[in-house]
């Protein structure tokens, strides 16, 4: 707990200070050594799995009645060990083509650590004792630090500190969902109608969120 107080009081200092974001967290939460990644963090801090998360009311078609306006969830955790490139501050995350599930994440943080300069997460799984199948994806910039909890760093965005006039980070939010037997990825079930319209739909939805979280 006296972490996590100390790290709130510090946060709000490390811009002007000029001070790295992760720095910070490393000392407070004691960030590891040793990758099996490939290579310490930024910062020091050693994180082992990605969890992207979101939420968001959006236009969906669904094949038999058309569109109505559905909750666009997912919670997308990497699988297998994280990739950083020191070079780009650059994580990806991929397991091996043709699983299922089978994710692909990538995301590129400042040199301090204190933002997401940009994040493609895609998940392809099925789901219902395996007679369906459904693709995620989102692909969004500028998400700022928000907290860390534990072993774990957090950015966020939400209803409570974004608005249509202050963030414009969401470009694509995709969403498809088949049956096996009936349907096809190209004639899903249900599908966003205009994943390149989730900003729009981000603004208008009083619960909105999209959250990562880093775990050591």
């Amino acid at each position: 707990m006296r972490k996590l107080v100390a790290l709130a009081v510090l946060a709000a200092a490390v811009l002007l200070a000029g001070c790295d974001l992760m720095d910070i967290i490393n000392d407070l939460v004691g960030g590891g050594t040793g990758d099996p990644g490939g290579g310490a963090g930024i910062g020091g801090v050693t994180f082992t799995r990605i969890i992207v998360e979101y939420s968001i009311d959006m236009d969906v078609n669904r094949i038999d009645t058309g569109i109505e306006l559905r909750n666009v969830f997912a919670s997308i955790g990497s699988i297998g060990a994280l990739a950083f490139d020191q070079g780009t501050t650059t994580y990806v995350a991929q397991n091996a083509i043709g699983s299922d599930p089978y994710v692909l994440i990538t995301i590129t943080l400042d040199q301090a650590g204190a933002n997401i300069l940009y994040l493609d997460a895609y998940r392809r799984m099925s789901h219902g004792l395996g007679s369906w199948e459904r693709i995620d994806r989102i692909i969004v910039e500028d998400i700022p630090y928000d907290r860390v909890e534990g072993d774990s760093t957090f950015y966020r965005v939400d209803a409570s500190n974004t608005s249509a006039t202050t963030w414009f980070g969401l470009s694509h939010v995709d969403y498809r969902d088949w049956s096996k037997a009936l349907h096809t990825e190209q004639a899903p079930m249900y599908w966003v109608v205009d994943p390149d319209a989730a900003q729009g739909f981000f603004n208008n939805d009083p619960d909105r969120y999209i959250e990562i979280e880093f775990q050591q």
